[in-house]
């Protein structure tokens, strides 16, 4: 399962919670994965109460699915359940990007960069996690400045829904070897940091919506078998 216990001194549902959506989160537990309390438990040198109660709160977000006399698995989602958490993504995060938008430091525009560059050598070195990881700090180095805690929280969860299967689609693309995807996901992350350079705010902001409507498809082509792609 790949789980870590950490250092910092935090209750055992905590340590339970954070790395339990981490290893999620990485795609180390794919969509449908069994998560087993008591192997979880052992594995973070916890009890199994914790381990239960942070997978509670993982089943009110959505994350993992719980099933009675199955227990709990990673929540596997289905092309109508993607489009329903875009659409939420399309009204929440459209606002959570002009509210952060508008904050935007000079250092701010630079970790964009530097999230790019990342991301960038992660996919001509085929690093699957550290695509992933550069994705996510890309957008999070605009996220990061909304100044609304509750939209940001919403947000975040949104994403953390969608990373197992966004993890999943790039180590299924690289098994293909198949990297067309991830240039052109960089290409478009390219023309969104310059946009922002250039204080083109409301190109950005179109350009952030575009991207997301690829996401989308992206997910769609995911989920749906590949007969009906055909």
């Amino acid at each position: 399962m790949a789980l870590h216990r950490t250092s910092l001194p935090r209750t055992a549902e905590a340590v339970a919670l954070v790395e339990l959506r981490e290893a999620i989160v990485r795609g180390d537990l794919a969509p449908g994965a069994p998560i087993r309390q008591s192997a979880a438990a052992e594995e973070l040198g916890l009890s199994v109460i914790p381990v239960r109660e942070a997978l509670k709160t993982l089943a009110g977000e959505g994350i993992v699915t719980y099933v009675p006399q199955r227990g709990y698995t990673v929540t596997e989602l289905s092309p109508r359940g993607v489009e329903g958490i875009f659409r939420v993504r399309e009204l929440l995060e459209g606002e959570a990007e002009a509210n952060a938008a508008a904050r935007m430091r000079p250092e701010d525009i630079a970790a964009l960069r530097g999230a790019l560059d990342a991301q960038r050598a992660a996919v001509a070195a085929t690093d699957v996690q550290g695509v992933i990881t550069g994705n996510r700090r890309f957008h999070f180095a605009l996220l990061s400045r909304c100044d609304n805690e509750w939209l940001l929280r919403f947000v975040t969860q949104l994403w953390e829904a969608l990373e197992p299967h966004r993890a999943l689609a790039y180590r299924r693309g690289a098994a293909a070897g198949d990297y067309a995807r991830a240039e052109a996901i960089l290409a478009e992350h390219d023309a969104i940091a310059t946009a922002f350079e250039n204080a083109r705010i409301p190109d950005a902001l179109r350009l952030l919506a575009e991207h997301r409507s690829e996401g989308l498809a992206d997910f769609q082509r995911l989920l749906t078998p590949a007969e009906q792609n055909k």
